[in-house]
């Protein structure tokens, strides 16, 4: 096990490598659009961000290190270096980064929900609960590493980690969740108003689902394969820090492309009826929940419209 956990390990910090690669790219994109933006909500995500590209970064640093210290002597000493972990100050300190960086991914994606809801806190104290149980849970898991003779199959690490990775989950499908649907009613509403049966907010819609999809998928199958008494979950832990970046980043990545090529549209209506005529005329500018946070809407959400209806009826 213990040789087949160094291969692993290798293989796991190459991938950290390459999605840190794409982090780097999405950082620089991410930085173009907020810098770029003058919207009530660019300091907050221009923040998380930094914050989070910052962890990112920190924990391939770590990693770098940590294969440089197993590998400083032999194979035989690597295969030990990984398949003890107790003690270990690099290994514990790259757990902290990771569920850090978690902590943070979770509490933007709260923030998104809560805006897009009209900043109503109601919708985000289950989701909030969850964070916060997550935060101790998840810190008490790594801590458990810090004696010498501790091990991934070490019941108080084994339970709390189990707990922690499965609090993450909910909190992710719980927010992704309430975001899609209020920008899947937000489509329908329109959808009624104009009389259209596409679906405005699709982008967006997809964007969210996507995005959170993919963490959740990431955390699933490292429950899964800790669940089942592998150690070999905690390989994926870099490769999860740096997917909790990518998620983030991708969407105001995404978003900010789509937003660039979006143009305000106007219809007009008429509709007639007999014997006498009945005309309506609707002037809208369709901008209704800004798709994302990136002008004055924040978080993915909060009605802007500016509309103006006038009526006029002719006998």
């Amino acid at each position: 096990m213990a040789e087949s956990l160094a291969r692993m390990y290798i293989s796991g910090i190459w991938v950290e490598a390459i999605l840190y690669g794409t982090n780097c790219v999405l950082f620089c994109i991410c930085l173009f659009i907020l810098l770029g933006n003058n919207g009530a909500s660019r300091k907050t995500l221009l923040l998380s961000s930094v914050v989070q590209f910052s962890l990112a970064t920190a924990h391939v640093v770590i990693s770098l290190l940590e294969l440089m210290t197993a590998f400083a002597t032999s194979a035989s000493a690597a295969d030990n270096y990984f398949a003890e972990p107790g003690g270990n100050e690099l290994f514990v300190g790259g757990f902290y980064v990771y569920i850090v960086n978690t902590f943070a991914q979770e509490l933007l994606l709260i923030w998104r929900l809560y805006v897009i809801w009209d900043r109503n806190f109601k919708i985000c104290i289950i989701p909030f609960i969850l964070w916060m149980l997550h935060c101790s849970i998840a810190s008490i898991a790594v801590s458990g590493f810090i004696p010498a003779t501790a091990t991934p199959l070490t019941r108080n690490v084994h339970s709390y980690g189990l707990a922690g990775w499965g609090l993450e989950t909910g909190v992710n499908f719980l927010a992704s969740g309430g975001i899609a649907y209020r920008l899947w009613h937000a489509g329908r509403r329109t959808a009624i108003l104009t009389g259209r049966h596409n679906f405005n907010y699709k982008a967006s819609f997809l964007i969210i689902i996507e995005c959170g999809a993919l963490i959740t998928t990431c955390t699933a199958i490292m429950f899964a394969l800790y669940a089942a008494n592998k150690p070999e979950g905690l390989v994926g832990v870099g490769a999860a820090t740096q997917i909790a970046t990518i998620s983030p980043l991708l969407i105001i990545t995404r978003v900010g492309f789509a937003m660039s090529k979006r143009k305000p549209v106007s219809t007009a209506t008429t509709f007639s009826t007999f014997p006498n005529a009945l005309q309506v005329n609707v002037n809208r500018v369709f901008d209704t929940y800004g798709d994302y946070p990136l002008d004055d809407v924040s978080a993915v959400g909060g009605p802007k419209d500016k509309e103006e209806a006038k009526i006029a009826m002719a006998a």
